[in-house]
């Protein structure tokens, strides 16, 4: 019986330092983690200013068009693959898909002559230029 108590023993203190060393190696593990959300942070923070940057003057280029009313369907269609091929942070998915429709209703319009879609396109981008005072013409962010 004794040398069935010194194996137990034996197999206890390695369950023992086995335990140890996890809680030990868990502690660095964790500490390492830490930086990966501060990165992950400036990017979406880089990312927003990048898409606000894009946004506002595939914006602005869209009012010139229709201030200088020399929007085409070539115009519009290359502005929306432009707008489509932008990276969208989640805080502007709303923004972007009322851009995109915008363009769609302008595209209607040319496509169809239907003013009431043209007047949708105008009184969507007024809301968004409500909404995000930062797609006015004026240079603040």
């Amino acid at each position: 019986m004794e040398k069935k108590q010194k194996i137990l023993i034996f197999i206890l203190l390695i369950l023992f330092g086995l335990i140890l060393y996890l809680i030990f190696t868990s502690e660095s593990v964790k500490e390492t983690n830490n930086p990966a959300p501060q990165t992950k942070q400036d990017n979406s923070a880089m990312l927003e200013s990048n898409y606000k940057a894009k946004a506002k003057e595939f914006f602005t280029a869209y009012e010139n068009l229709i201030k200088d009313n020399s929007f085409t369907g070539q115009n519009i269609a290359e502005l929306k693959n432009n707008l489509l091929d932008l990276k969208v942070p989640l805080k502007f998915k709303e923004l972007h898909i009322q851009f995109v429709l915008a363009l769609t209703r302008m595209e209607n319009y040319l496509n169809q002559e239907d003013e009431r879609e043209k007047s949708a396109s105008l009184q969507a981008i007024n809301q968004l230029k409500a909404d995000y005072s930062w797609l006015n013409n004026e240079t603040s962010r």
